[in-house]
Order: C-alpha cells, then sequence, then structure tokens
C-alpha cells in the first residue's frame, strides 16, 4: 500500500506543473468570466445580454494580470485554450497591465472593420483594431466605467459585421474563381474560404483580403483543403490534449484530497479510541478508591459512597461496550468515518464530565476522612480554654452574660456529636465540626467585644456632653437659636438608646449591643451635622439676598438699555420688526417687580427673630432662577436688535460694493475684446437706483429690503457669469483652432508615414495589431503593418493600454 501511495504522488509531482504552467482560465459556461472582480451582477446581466449575437459570440474574460507575458500573447493563448472558432471573438482586459485587447479569426469580419477604420481616417489591420477600441472602449475605460466600455464595443462589433455583411464585404464567393483546385494570384501555401472581392489569402491572414482575380472552375470555393484543414485538425487535436489533461489533474486532486483526509481522520478515530481506553482505567482506578469504605461508613457518607459506586460501576459496562461497538470504516469512506468519529468524540466528552463530577465527590470523601479527626481534637482543646476566658470576664465586669455561656455550652455539644460520628460518617462529622467552627469565632469576637462596649457605655455621658457643647458653639456662631430643625431631640434619644443597651450587654447579646450602639452613634452625628447645614445655609442665604440685589440693579441697567435701542430702531425699522421685542421686554419687566416684591418676606425668613432658614432658602432659589432666566430675554431682545442692524449693513455693503464687481466684468469682456457681445447692463442701473432710492426713506421694511437686494445681487451674478462664460469661450474656440492645426499637422504626417510604409511592406501578409493608451495626458499608441507572405493565419488582434 506505501508504495503506492509512493508511486501516485511521484506520478502527481511530474503531472501537476505541467497542467497548469499555462496558468490559463478555465472556460465557464457564462459567456462573461469577471476573473479580476471588474463588474457586479448587473453589469454581468447587462453585457451578457450581447455576447450571443446573430452573427457573433463575444467571450469577455477579466484577468488581474497576464503573468509577465504580453497582453497579446495571453490572449492569443486563452483563444486557443478555449477552442474558439471563425464566430468567436474574445475580449481580454488585464487590469494591472493596464491592457485591452480584441482576438478572432475571421477575415470578413476584420474586412468590415479596416473599412470602417478607413472610413474614420485609420489605416488597416491592426491599426483598424486600435481605432475600434479607441473609439468605443477607451473613453468610457478612462472613467472606469468597464461596463459602459464593453457594452459599447461589443454592440459596435456587432453593427460593424452586420453593415458588412450588407454591403457584400464579408460575402464569400465573390472572386472569379481559377483552377480547378481553387489557386489564386497571390495566395500563400495554405489556402482558405476567400472573402470580399479579392482572391484567396494565406491560412492565417487578418484583415484584408486582396483585390487580384481568380479564374478556372472552382473560384474560392476550395476553402478548407490543404494545410488549413490539416491546421485545424491540429488544433482540434491540441484542445482534446489539453481537456484530457485538465481532467487528469482534476481526478489527481480529488484522489489527493480523499487520500489525505481519510488518513487525517483514521488518525484521529485511533486517538479517540485512546481516549476512551484512558477512561476506562480511570473509571476503574476510582471504583477501587471506594472500596476502603464500603461496609464501614455509614449514614451521610454510606449513601454517598454507595451512590458513587453504583455510577462508576454502570459507566465501566457502558464504556466497555463502546469500546468494542465501532470498527473503523475503509480509508476512502470519508462520510462514514467523519459521522463515527463525531459519534466517538461526544461520548469521550460525556463520560469524562461524569467522571470528572464523580472524582470530586470521592475527593470529599478523602479530604473528610483525612482531617475531621484533626478539626474535632482542635475544636475539643480551645472549648475549655473560651470557657476559662468567659468566666474571667463574667468577674471582671459582674455581668451574667448567659446568652454566651449557652453558645458555649452548644459549642461543646456539636464538637461532641462531631467526635461520634467521625469514625463511621466523616462528611455528617464535618458538617458539624463547620458549624462549630463559626460558632467558636463568634463567641471569640463576642468575648473581646464585651469590654469594648462596656468601656464605649462608660464614656457615653462624656461624649454626650462633647456633642451638645459643639452644637452650642455653632448655634452661638451662627446666629441659630430660632432654627426649626431640633438637634437636642437627638441628643436625648441617643442618652435613651445608651440606657437601653445596658440589659442586652449585661446578658451577653452582643448582636442586639452592636445595633444599638451603631443607632446612638447615628444619632450623636446627625445632630451635629444639621446643626452645621443649619449654618451654612443661613451663610448662604445672606449672600444670596446680597446677589439679589445686585441683579436687581444690573436688569434695571439693561431694562432701561434696552428700551432706550427699541426707541432709536423705531426711527429706522418697520414697526412689525419691534413689536415682539416691546412686549417681551415689558413682561419681563413685570416679572422682575413682582419678585422684588418677595424679597422682604425672605429677608423676615432669614432674621434671627423667625430662624426659618429653609424657606428662604427655597425664596432665594426661585429669585436666583428667575433673574437668571430674564438675563437671558434681554440678551436674545439685544441679539434680535443686533440681527436687523447686521442685515441693514449687508444690504448697504451689497449697495457699495456692487458697481466695482459691475466694472471689473466690463474690464475683463473689453480687455478680451468682447465688449459689444456682452448683454448691456442698464437693468442693473435700474435695480441700483431702486435700492438706493427706498433706503433712503425709513422706517424701513427688512423683507421688503431684502428682496430688492436679491433681485439687484442676482442680476449682478448674471451680468458677471456671462462675462466669465464670454471668455472661456473665447479661450476655447483659441484653443480648439490651435489643436486642430496640430492635428492637421499629425494627419499630413502620418499619411506620409503610412505611403512609405505601405511601399516598403508590399507582398505581406494580412496580419494586423496595435495598441493604445488611456488614462493620463499623452498618447502612448502603437500600430504594426501588414504583410502578404501568405505564411500567416486569419486572426486578428489589436489591443490598447490604459
Amino acid at each position: 500500500m506505501k508504495k503506492c501511495i509512493l508511486l501516485f504522488l511521484m506520478i502527481s509531482l511530474i503531472w501537476v506543473p505541467g497542467v497548469f504552467a499555462a496558468d490559463i482560465p478555465a472556460q465557464g459556461a457564462n459567456l462573461v468570466q469577471d476573473e479580476a472582480g471588474l463588474l457586479d451582477s448587473r453589469d454581468i446581466t447587462a453585457i451578457s445580454k450581447v455576447t450571443a449575437g446573430e452573427a457573433f459570440t463575444f467571450h469577455v474574460l477579466t484577468v488581474d494580470s497576464t503573468e509577465g507575458r504580453s497582453a497579446e500573447d495571453y490572449a492569443n493563448d486563452v483563444f486557443d485554450s478555449w477552442g474558439l472558432a471563425t464566430r468567436d471573438v474574445l475580449l481580454l482586459i488585464a487590469v494591472q497591465n493596464h491592457d485591452v485587447q480584441l482576438v478572432f479569426e475571421n477575415p470578413p469580419l476584420q474586412a468590415a472593420i479596416n473599412t470602417w477604420a478607413k472610413d474614420q481616417g485609420a489605416s488597416s489591420g491592426s491599426a483598424a483594431l486600435v481605432k475600434l477600441l479607441d473609439t468605443y472602449f477607451i473613453p468610457s475605460a478612462k472613467h472606469g466605467d468597464f461596463a459602459e466600455g464593453i457594452t459599447s464595443l461589443l454592440n459596435a462589433v456587432q453593427e460593424i459585421g452586420r453593415a458588412g455583411s450588407k454591403s457584400g464585404t464579408t460575402q464569400p464567393g465573390s472572386g472569379a474563381a481559377s483552377g480547378s483546385q481553387g489557386s489564386s494570384s497571390g495566395a500563400g501555401s495554405h489556402g482558405s474560404s476567400s472573402a470580399g472581392t479579392g482572391s484567396a489569402t494565406g491560412s492565417h491572414g487578418s484583415s484584408s483580403t486582396g483585390a487580384g482575380s481568380a479564374t478556372g472552375s472552382h473560384g474560392s470555393s476550395s476553402a478548407g483543403t490543404g494545410s488549413a484543414a490539416l491546421q485545424d485538425s491540429g488544433s482540434r487535436s491540441s484542445a482534446a490534449a489539453r481537456a484530457t489533461v485538465f481532467v487528469g489533474a482534476a481526478l489527481l486532486l480529488s484522489a489527493l484530497f480523499v487520500l489525505l483526509t481519510g488518513l487525517r481522520r483514521s488518525k484521529q478515530w485511533g486517538e479517540q479510541n485512546e481516549q476512551l481506553s484512558g477512561l476506562l482505567v480511570r473509571t476503574n482506578q476510582a471504583l477501587e478508591s471506594l472500596k476502603p469504605f464500603q461496609g464501614i461508613v455509614q449514614g451521610k457518607t454510606g449513601a454517598l459512597v454507595e451512590a458513587i459506586s453504583a455510577r462508576l460501576s454502570t459507566r465501566l459496562v457502558d464504556i466497555s461496550a463502546r469500546s468494542g461497538q465501532d470498527t473503523k470504516p475503509a480509508l476512502y469512506r470519508l462520510g462514514e468515518l467523519k459521522k463515527t468519529l463525531e459519534k466517538l468524540r461526544q461520548d469521550n466528552s460525556a463520560f469524562r464530565a461524569a467522571l470528572e463530577e464523580d472524582e470530586k465527590q470521592i475527593e470529599v470523601i478523602n479530604e473528610a476522612d483525612r482531617h475531621v479527626k484533626q478539626r474535632i481534637t482542635a475544636l475539643k482543646k480551645e472549648i475549655p480554654e473560651l470557657d476559662e476566658a468567659l468566666q474571667a470576664l463574667i468577674r471582671e465586669t459582674g455581668y451574667n452574660l448567659q446568652a454566651m455561656v449557652q453558645d458555649l455550652q452548644t459549642l461543646a455539644e456539636k464538637a461532641a456529636k462531631a467526635d461520634q460520628l467521625e469514625l463511621f460518617d466523616p462528611i455528617a462529622a464535618q458538617e458539624f465540626t463547620e458549624d462549630a467552627q463559626k460558632r467558636q469565632t463568634k463567641i471569640g469576637k463576642d468575648l473581646q467585644d464585651v469590654s469594648v462596649y462596656n468601656d464605649k457605655l462608660k464614656a457615653f455621658s462624656g461624649v454626650l456632653s462633647d456633642t451638645r457643647t459643639t452644637i452650642s458653639a455653632l448655634i452661638a456662631q451662627h446666629s441659630l437659636q430660632n432654627m426649626k430643625v431640633r438637634p437636642y431631640d437627638h441628643l436625648e434619644q441617643a442618652q435613651a438608646q445608651a440606657e437601653a443597651i445596658k440589659t442586652p450587654l449585661q446578658s451577653g447579646d452582643m448582636d442586639e449591643v452592636r445595633s444599638i450602639a451603631a443607632r446612638m452613634d447615628l444619632l450623636l452625628s446627625e445632630a451635629v451635622a444639621m446643626t452645621e447645614r443649619q449654618g451654612q445655609i443661613r451663610g448662604q442665604n445672606r449672600r444670596d439676598l446680597e446677589t439679589v440685589r445686585t441683579n436687581w440693579t444690573t436688569l434695571k441697567q439693561r431694562r432701561d438699555e434696552l428700551q432706550s435701542r427699541i426707541r432709536d430702531a423705531g426711527g429706522r425699522f418697520a414697526e412689525q420688526h419691534l413689536a415682539s421685542f416691546r412686549e417681551a421686554l415689558e413682561e419681563w419687566g413685570t416679572r422682575l417687580r413682582e419678585g422684588a416684591g418677595e424679597v422682604p418676606q425672605i429677608e423676615t425668613w432669614t432674621s434671627d427673630e423667625r430662624g426659618e432658614f429653609d424657606q428662604a432658602r427655597s425664596g432665594l432659589d426661585r429669585l436666583l432662577s428667575l433673574q437668571d432666566e430674564a438675563s437671558a430675554r434681554f440678551s436674545d431682545i439685544s441679539e434680535g436688535l443686533d440681527a436687523l442692524n447686521s442685515r441693514l449693513d449687508k444690504i448697504n455693503r451689497l449697495l457699495a460694493e456692487g458697481p466695482a464687481r459691475i466694472d471689473a466684468a466690463q474690464s475683463l469682456l473689453q480687455r478680451n475684446g468682447l465688449a459689444r457681445r456682452a448683454r448691456s447692463h442698464n437693468p442693473l442701473l435700474a435695480d441700483y437706483e431702486k435700492l438706493t432710492l427706498r433706503l433712503v426713506s425709513p422706517p424701513f421694511h427688512m423683507d421688503e429690503l431684502e428682496t430688492l437686494a436679491r433681485s439687484y445681487e442676482a442680476a449682478i451674478s448674471t451680468f458677471v457669469e456671462e462675462a466669465n462664460r464670454l471668455v472661456r469661450q473665447k479661450q476655447e474656440q483659441e484653443r480648439q483652432a490651435a489643436m486642430a492645426l496640430l492635428l492637421e499637422q499629425q494627419r499630413q504626417q502620418q499619411r506620409q508615414q503610412q505611403a512609405q510604409h505601405n511601399s516598403n511592406s508590399f507582398g505581406g501578409g494580412n496580419h494586423s495589431s496595435g495598441g493604445s493608451s488611456w488614462g493620463g495626458g499623452d498618447s502612448n499608441r502603437s500600430s504594426g503593418g501588414s504583410s502578404w507572405d501568405g505564411g500567416g493565419n486569419d486572426r486578428s488582434s489589436g489591443g490598447s493600454k490604459w
């Protein structure tokens, strides 16, 4: 088996490089193959509608690059690889090469394109194809619209081919026959079907037919004989061989995929079986670890051991059965192998999770068995020490501490119970031990807190006195004798709590002692805090009262200023512009006067005699908010008046700057000799005079003034734009005239070069090619001639670069 695999891989190393060396995309079912991703789905659908025409079938291929080869060679390789025929036309677009190629083997179509190109002033052959690409593809490609360029080009080729067919250019058989086998004057050694009015060309002639006459009984109908037929047969054989190579490569890759995937999954299947065997061993070990407890432990521990043992025994049977359940499928049966492998993984995961949970339970049992005895021993040793400390505290304080005595007795009982269960039920013994340890910790803390709270109770009278002194000082400092809050009530409540704490402290109920002590501290701190707050409020009230008085003075001044500005504006602007400002100013003046009437009451509330500081605070907050809002409204009125002045200033600026703009445009026309062609600006003078007249008769209605101003400005802009358009038009005409002269010089030079070229290449074949570029300012067009040596083929190609 290994020898077969090795031989198989060696063959693949020899075969595969030959298959993929050409790097030509395989021909797909769609006539549009967008390998470069230039087109979206809508573009491909639109182009596909014109690819299958009546006379030609177009194949559009886009690629990222031609992998170092010339685009022309690459296009010809694609044409050969795909086995395209006379009806087919290939359009190749190479993105990174910035190159486009048009390839076909159809002399009648080439002849029709030659005729079209001559009508456009271009040469025939590849130069005609370049002209075709430059006319229909290049303009759209310059703007990145490849879909439009492709569609325009394909439609043009269809139309040119159809026009050529109607004119007889593409109809074979019009030449005079000569010789029984159709040999013709000027023909090469490889005969083919003749086209147009001339004799048959060589089998690889590209674009136009000759003009010589042929005689003989068969004329030009001898297409398909001679070397052309042999070449067509060889092309078909080559295409078949390439197809065979591709099929063989596909089969080889499929076989390699099956082999490698099967080996990988087979290895994984073996690994999963090894894991299953490991789980079997672990389960057996876990079951063995329970044997020392079976038949000995009772109670909770015994029930737990029996449950774990039952589950492990059942799992041993299940794992053993699962181990012998499946046989590994054959290497090449990928689907069955995958299914078996997935099921094995799921079973392994389930067995492992259940086993890990049982192992944790076994560890709990072992932990209790190993350590519970030590914990019980430590408890039994600490209980007498706690009892000794408790008795000493009772003697020291004189309290009975009955609650703590009972807690200590309960602790001793739990320790004794745990000691009884330790040998036969370690799990239950551990639970008793944990509860006893918590109780032991609580008793220890309670013993310490008895002394702490006893001292706190003794010191409370001094703390209460200090708090009272602090409150009295705050009252005197801020003159709070008549404040409405009652901090001394909190002190009396704290005193009552101090009396209440004695009973639970003497009995040792330390949880209740801690709760009462927390309330005592809170009452004391709140008494001081409320007094401090009253002092802060009163101080803030005094400051804010002063702020309110100052604000009133400022707001009154602003109101008076606004009233003065509105009176002044009444002489310039219509009343409808000022009415809202007058109403707002009056409204807020009234509201401010009403607010000012509240100040004496607030002063009374914040006085020493009344002491209603919180109520005064609410009134001051309300007045400050009213003053802030009034200030904002006054600012709005001021901004509104500023806006009216700004609108008027803008109109005045337009009136002052308009004549200068008109004079500048008129000067531009005069410098370019166009003053007579510009339309008169007399209407501008009328608008100017109308606006000027309106501005000298206030009060102003701003909407009417702005309408006149917009009309005047629009007329100025129209005049200026017209002047600029005339200047640009004249400059463009001058540029076009210069370009026309330059183009005429280039055409004369090209005609001279073409005449010289035709005289040098007379007797050549019909192969034509050419290229051009777009995307920049300079032309990068390349062109080639034709030869009639009879050694070429009938394929036509032409390309452009961008």
